[in-house]
């Protein structure tokens, strides 16, 4: 199965009745010969028919003695066809958000059109062209629905019904003489819609309690000229500012060099002043602690400025409830040898729009 969950949105249903919704009560108003005064005004009924269907209503008669006739004129429409629209396919990064009676939960969607045919059946060529006048000016070309998926909550979709053609028919127009004549016009229509998959259930769905981000500065080789090397198998930690070499001994030293920044978690290393080139495979050693390493990598690490930390404030809040935020900012050297790399501390504490600095 796609889904252990069973979910049923009623979003085609919706859509077909609000489809009908807006061709429902129109009326036909008949004219003199001067067409100065009415003389007749008719309520157009609407159904939900195929056009095939609901033509043999109004040419035929099922019982052989059939004493009233379907009245026109009249309406009828139906859905034809469901279609994917690649077109409209959102990154599978964008996730809306329904709620479910408490919880704001992402679902997923897919664009797909539904295409709509409506049917204006008419005695008359003025009947119909005189009810055409009063829906295409609607669209140009197309009309803007809001449906509301109740089930989904919160959640109102616009809809565009978009008018694609418009054709007329004419029936037993050149049959016998006492062939009632029908003229049909057909107006396809394609609504642009979106289906929803299950909403998650609250017990099911994880909170987000705590966002994290990092900054980083670029690679300082691009900005200062200096070379940044990932270290692997280091002995001991090297000193800020200590002479570091590759070869035997500092006299026979293919490459030198001074630490200008060294963060012993990462194994990350600076190194400003550098005379010759410097190897990725080869050892490195520092001149006043003796430490030494094997550079794994040359000139590729970038380095973390701060790092931004937000919690719900309090922490015990409820997703129903209004509260604030606690924004902690851990503040970082280019690079530190502190075991936590945390220089300086800011808590910073939001509600509404209040923000008060803690400590800093």
């Amino acid at each position: 199965m796609l889904s252990n969950t069973h979910f049923y949105h009623r979003i085609t249903r919706k859509i077909v009745v609000a489809f009908g919704t807006m061709f429902n009560n129109m009326k036909l108003y008949r004219y003199n010969k001067a067409g100065t005064s009415e003389i007749e005004r008719v309520n157009v009924p609407l159904s939900y028919a195929g056009k095939e269907k609901y033509y043999v209503r109004t040419t035929q008669d099922p019982v052989l003695e059939r004493k009233v006739q379907l009245t026109l004129p009249s309406m009828s429409f139906e859905m034809t066809s469901i279609t994917y629209d690649p077109l409209r396919k959102r990154s599978s990064f964008v996730q809306e958000i329904g709620r479910t009676s408490n919880t704001n939960v992402q679902i997923t969607s897919a664009p797909y059109n539904l295409e709509f045919n409506l049917y204006i059946y008419v005695r008359n060529v003025e009947d119909g062209t005189q009810l055409i006048e009063q829906i295409l000016p609607y669209f140009s070309p197309d009309y803007t629905l809001t449906v509301d998926l109740s089930t989904i909550y919160n959640l109102k979709v616009d809809v565009p019904i978009i008018l694609q053609s418009v054709s007329q028919e004419l029936s037993n127009d050149v049959g016998m003489p006492d062939d009632e004549r029908t003229i049909i016009w057909t107006l396809t229509f394609t609504a642009k819609a979106y289906m929803y998959g299950p909403i998650p259930s609250a017990n099911t769905s994880k909170l987000i309690t705590q966002a994290i981000g990092n900054i980083y500065h670029d690679n300082r080789e691009n900005i200062y000229g200096e070379k940044t090397l990932t270290l692997s198998g280091c002995t001991d930690n090297f000193k800020d500012g200590e002479r570091v070499y590759q070869g035997r001994t500092l006299l026979e030293a293919t490459a030198t060099g001074f630490v200008a920044a060294w963060d012993a978690v990462n194994k990350l290393i600076v190194i400003s002043d550098i005379d010759g080139v410097f190897l990725a495979n080869t050892a490195i050693r520092g001149v006043v602690t003796g430490a030494e390493c094997t550079v794994t990598s040359i000139g590729t690490a970038d380095f973390r400025m701060a790092r931004v930390t937000v919690r719900p404030n309090p922490a015990t809040a409820n997703v129903t409830d209004d509260f604030g935020f606690t924004t902690i900012i851990q503040e970082f050297p280019e690079i530190t040898s502190a075991i936590n790399n945390t220089v300086d501390s800011t808590i910073i504490t939001v509600d509404s729009t209040i923000i008060t600095v803690d400590s800093f």
